[in-house]
């Protein structure tokens, strides 16, 4: 299930392979050179331990409500460790509340160990509680307060659940927090509670130092072959062409999508590196709902001009606004040069545009279809849920062919409740967004090549430790300076011979033991 948490005993207990704690350090540091820290709008490789677990000290400082005060439903359930079988009846029950207001939302919050700050970098979630799942929480927001149990609050992430009694994870751009609140927007259709059933947090590990970036190459060397290895099983156990994957096992509804730039979905495929709906490749908009006061600095076609606004000096295209706003009117729709239909594995939405982030476009749910514009027929893609900062924000998908693709925009703003108001619009003046890329999912042999290269230099990296582990020293390290040739001594080097004991005396050693082995036996 962890699929973002690299075990590294395998290299610390091998046995033909013992890692000294010198070694240790040697080994992160070499690697580091190579594995360059990557931006902070990127997400990071997690610890392994659950910081939100009881047993590391996590507590729940605060709940909304428990299902008919009823302690089998504590909200102390959700850091236990357990989850409920609902096939044997046997685990802990989860927490329910006892009521379900998408207006005055119910919530849970957890502190860490010492109220500590933590850094943190992914959440996993269990909707399985001792509930009838339509009281399962489906959409969650995630706060995080650096101060206070009592706040003040910020949002950070808005996921989306699968109706599935199973961990689901969810990596996070990496913030710091000392008290993390989750709020429960939605569940699949009760009115009397909302449940869930375990809840996880893992801390981010930091990539600008030795042993963050160590981990980091090997977890992102590690799931792409993980990527690549489904797409084997897909495509039949070899190496395939791209249009092969296209007969990939339909998609039963949208995968589960969050904030994360990269979702870790090990059922996804390798994308290329080209964004087939940028303007100059061919994309374009055939479809909109309405422009910001017909301004023609709004027009959707700066979804897809490569360029987004920046804040700091003002400029860059204004990005895409619409006329006012209600949760499913407006959208936008995209095709591709020629009129093509692309396998589409991957898309990337950036909220920066010249409005109020009130007005930035928070959930968005993408369509697709490889019929007629007008006539479908459309089937959900994904949903995608956005945090309101201005910086590219990738979503992996499960690949999907498309004609045309359309994002159709429920939700704005970050999340602010407002009293009697639909939580989820900010803003009803406007939705915005600022860049639009998609990616094709693909197969084959220069993504094999790519693969097996990283784990090449990790490789590399591994032998010239172990050689330094075992008395060697790098071939850098065995070169002699110039000042120190100047000064090498002239004339007749000395000569060092090392003795050999005679073959006569090596006889007798062997003799002598094989003699003691024969009177002991």
């Amino acid at each position: 299930m962890k699929l973002a948490s690299l075990n590294l005993n395998f290299f610390v207990t091998t046995p033909n392979f013992p890692m000294k704690p010198a070694f240790s350090f040697l080994l992160f540091a070499a690697l580091f050179t190579s594995g360059a820290a990557r931006a902070q709008n990127r997400t990071l490789s997690t610890d392994t331990t659950n910081i939100a677990a009881a047993q590391n000290g996590g507590r729940v400082l605060s709940v909304s409500s428990t299902l008919s005060n009823d302690k089998s439903y504590a909200a102390s359930n959700l850091i236990d460790g357990e989850n409920f079988n609902s096939a044997t009846g046997t685990g802990s029950k989860g927490w329910a509340s006892n009521k379900f207001d998408p207006i005055n939302m119910d919530s849970v919050t957890l502190g860490f160990e010492g109220n500590q700050l933590r850094k943190i970098g992914k959440i996993v979630l269990n909707p399985g509680a001792d509930v009838t799942p339509e009281r399962w929480a489906k959409d969650v927001e995630i706060q995080i307060s650096t101060e206070g149990a009592e706040g003040p609050y910020q949002a950070v992430a808005q996921l989306t659940l699968k109706r599935e009694a199973t961990p689901q994870e969810f990596p996070l751009l990496p913030v710091d927090a000392r008290f993390v609140r989750l709020m429960f927007r939605s569940n699949w259709g009760s009115d009397r509670a909302v449940g869930l059933g375990e809840i996880e947090i893992y801390e981010a590990i930091d990539n600008s130092d030795a042993m963050g970036s160590l981990i980091g190459r090997l977890e992102s060397a590690v799931n792409d072959l993980k990527r690549y290895r489904q797409v084997q099983l897909e495509g039949g156990g070899a190496p395939v062409p791209a249009q092969v994957a296209r007969r990939a096992a339909p998609q039963a509804g949208a995968k589960v999508q969050n904030i994360q730039l990269v979702t870790g979905d090990n059922g996804a495929f390798p994308t290329a590196n080209r964004n087939i709906a940028l303007g100059k490749n061919g994309g374009k908009i055939v479809a909109y709902s309405s422009i910001y006061n017909n301004d023609a600095q709004f027009t959707p076609d700066k979804l897809l001009d490569g360029d987004t606004y920046r804040e700091a000096d003002g400029k860059g295209s204004f990005g895409w606004a619409s006329q006012g706003f209600e949760p499913g009117k407006e959208y936008v729709t995209i095709g591709f040069a020629n009129d093509r239909t692309h396998l589409v594995g991957r898309v990337t939405l950036n909220p920066a545009s010249n409005q109020s982030d009130l007005r930035f476009a928070r959930r968005v749910q993408m369509e697709v279809t490889t019929g007629d514009l007008k006539t479908g027929p459309w089937k959900v893609a994904a949903v995608l849920n956005l945090t309101p900062r201005p910086v590219n924000q990738d979503f992996t998908i499960r690949p999907v062919e498309a004609k045309y693709v359309r994002f159709i925009f429920q939700a704005n703003g970050p999340g602010v409740l407002l009293p009697n108001a639909d939580p989820n619009v900010n803003s009803d003046r406007s939705v915005s967004l600022g860049e639009i890329e998609i990616y094709e999912a693909v197969a084959g042999n220069d993504q094999l090549e790519a693969i097996v290269g990283k784990f090449n230099n990790v490789l590399s990296d591994f032998k010239t430790l172990r050689r330094r582990q075992n008395g060697g020293t790098a071939p850098e390290e065995n070169a002699v300076a110039p000042t120190q040739l100047n000064r090498a001594p002239v004339g007749k080097a000395k000569v060092t011979t090392v003795k050999t004991a005679p073959k006569s005396a090596k006889k007798n050693v062997v003799e002598a033991a094989l003699s003691a082995k024969v009177k002991n036996g």
